[in-house]
Parts: C-alpha cells; sequence; structure tokens
C-alpha cells in the first residue's frame, strides 16, 4: 500500500483545486486496490460536507401556483364593479379555469416521471443495447425500463432509474461524478466506474458486481459495499443476503437468450420465464416447485424452455384460459 494521503489533498482533488503534482500523486496513490476503501469514504464524507443543487419541484409548484392566484386575487380588485349577469358569466370561466387548472395539475404530477425522463425499453423476449450520453454501455433484459434525465446529466451526479434487469458498464468520469442507479423499494447502486448486473422486478432485489466496487443503499438508511464476485439478493418475505464468489455467467446469460439453472428451484425458473417471456406459469403443487435443476438452455420463447422443462423432468403443460400449468405427468404420477 502507497503511503496515504492526507485528507485535505483528496478534499480538493474533489473540488478541483489540487495542482498538476498533487493529481499526480493522488492518481499513482488510486493505483494501489488497496487505497479504494479510503478514497471512497473520503469521497462520502466530501459529499455530505458538499451538498449537491436538487430542485424541489414540488416546493417550487406550490409557490408558482401561489404567484399567480395572488396575481388572480390583485386583478379582481382593481377590475370595476359589473353588472350581476356579467359577474355570473366571469365567475362560471373563473371556476371551469381553475378546474382545468387543477387537472393540468395533477397531470403534471401523475406524468412528471414521464416528462423529466426518457424511457429506454426492451420489448418482450428481446434483449437491448444502449450507449448513454456519458458513454456507459446499458444491456437490457426483456421486458425493462431504464428511465434516463431527457436533458441529459449535467455536471452532477448521473441518475437513472432502472425497472427490470440491465447490465451495466460505468465509464469513470474526469469529474468524479457518481453514477447512480435508482431501484424499487429504496435501494440504490452508487459507482463511479465499474461493471455490474442489476435486477429490479416486483418479486425482488439483486445486485451482482463483475468488476470494480458498488455502494448500495438499502431501506431503513442501511449501505453496504461490494467487491467483485459478490452478489446482494433481496427477495419478498425473505431475508437479504450477500454471497461472495458467485458465478458470473448465471448473471449474464440472458444476454445470450440463455437460462443458466445450478441447482435452482423449479419455481425460481419458472419466475425467470415469466419475467422475460411476459407469460403466465405456474405450479399448483408446492412440491413440484421446489424440485431443483441444473443446466444451460437456450430458449427464444417461452414454449422453447417449457418443453425442456416437461421432457427433463417429466411434466405436463396445461394451458388454461388465464395461465400455463406445469403439473406432474400422468405417467409419472403412475410410477410413483
Amino acid at each position: 500500500m502507497k503511503e496515504s494521503l492526507s485528507k485535505d489533498v483528496l478534499f480538493d482533488f474533489f473540488d478541483g483545486r489540487t495542482t498538476s503534482i498533487q493529481r499526480k500523486l493522488v492518481e499513482d496513490w488510486l493505483a494501489d486496490p488497496q487505497n479504494e476503501e479510503l478514497y471512497y469514504q473520503y469521497l462520502d464524507e466530501w459529499e455530505i460536507r458538499h451538498p449537491q443543487f436538487s430542485p424541489k419541484i414540488e416546493k417550487a409548484l406550490s409557490a408558482y401556483i401561489s404567484i399567480i392566484q395572488n396575481e388572480k386575487v390583485e386583478k379582481e380588485k382593481a377590475v370595476p364593479q359589473l353588472q350581476k349577469s356579467q359577474f355570473r358569466i366571469m365567475k362560471t370561466t373563473w371556476i371551469w379555469g381553475a378546474v382545468a387548472a387543477c387537472l393540468l395539475l395533477v397531470a403534471g404530477f401523475v406524468f412528471r416521471k414521464e416528462l423529466m425522463y426518457k424511457s429506454l425499453i426492451s420489448e418482450n423476449g428481446q434483449i437491448a443495447s444502449y450507449q448513454l450520453s456519458d458513454g456507459t454501455g446499458v444491456v437490457l433484459n426483456a421486458n425493462s425500463v431504464l428511465r434516463i434525465p431527457r436533458m441529459g446529466f449535467g455536471s452532477g451526479n448521473r441518475e437513472v432509474i432502472l425497472e427490470g434487469e440491465a447490465e451495466f458498464k460505468v465509464v469513470h468520469t474526469e469529474n468524479d461524478s457518481r453514477f447512480i442507479v435508482n431501484m424499487d423499494k429504496d435501494y440504490r447502486i452508487e459507482v463511479l466506474g465499474t461493471e455490474f448486473v442489476a435486477f429490479s422486478r416486483e418479486r425482488g432485489t439483486k445486485v451482482f458486481l463483475t468488476k470494480g466496487k458498488v455502494k448500495l443503499s438499502l431501506p431503513k438508511g442501511k449501505q453496504l459495499y461490494m467487491k467483485p464476485g459478490n452478489l446482494f439478493s433481496s427477495k419478498k418475505g425473505e431475508k437479504a443476503t450477500l454471497i461472495s464468489r458467485a458465478t458470473p455467467e448465471e448473471f449474464v446469460a440472458w444476454k445470450q437468450d440463455m437460462f443458466y439453472f445450478n441447482n435452482t428451484l423449479l419455481s425460481e425458473a419458472v419466475e425467470q420465464m415469466n419475467d422475460r417471456f411476459k407469460v403466465n406459469v405456474r405450479i399448483l403443487d408446492p412440491v413440484l416447485g421446489k424440485r431443483r435443476i441444473g443446466g444451460v438452455y437456450k430458449a427464444r420463447q417461452a414454449d422453447d424452455l417449457l418443453a425442456i422443462l416437461s421432457e427433463l423432468l417429466h411434466l405436463e403443460v396445461v394451458k388454461h384460459n388465464e395461465f400455463i400449468e406445469l403439473r406432474k405427468s400422468v405417467t409419472n404420477l403412475n410410477h410413483e
């Protein structure tokens, strides 16, 4: 480990006030991976002391409405008295105008996400690749959405919203701006430049780190730092886990239309199929759902994987009106 730099030098570096010699010292110091933990620690402390501007949209909107209403009151005071019939017409017009304004206000809140963010999507059963304005590469798994700022990232943090699953290859910027992935239920990934896979769907959250380092913010203000090979997993009704040295292929197999099963529960395999192909496959027998499967299988549509599971585990595929059921075949039952 190289000799530790003083906090003041690193803070000047974050402020952009270092000399060329000091910048070289910092770069040499950062070349040692063992200094990365301390670097992030000081960066967190610096960011707390130097909060970035974050516009308070709701407050600004309320203030704007208040100004408009005050202007209307002032104008009404200045208007001379009118005939009663004329007043009724103006009053009715004002009421309808107020209703329209309220509707616009409600629409503004409902569609704010759509107005502020542009959606990058992947269709059912399809993989989609994108390059963001900062050079970051993103590959979206099927039925996923990544929301990015319509006006670009600017000079502050680079924030996006993920609904689904994606692989990120985040580039490091000259000003050390953080890349932040906001996910469901107060999960948030913060990085400077690294590679990872993030999963955020209704049934749970997963983060697998390939390269670099990730700071993961959890509900209730908790945080943890991840290292390459770490897998964080949180599922409904289950305790969150952090596993070291997970198998990378398991989390990127979908990029080649593959399913990677490593002693995987059949119920989990079915959930993956439902996520990727937007189908409704169910296992009504809880004992059957606990059977396990291994292997790597190519499937470009749900019927491909259903045929594989049916043959491997001797299952019957029964298509109902609203869902598809996987159950033990009649022949298999007779042998039991």
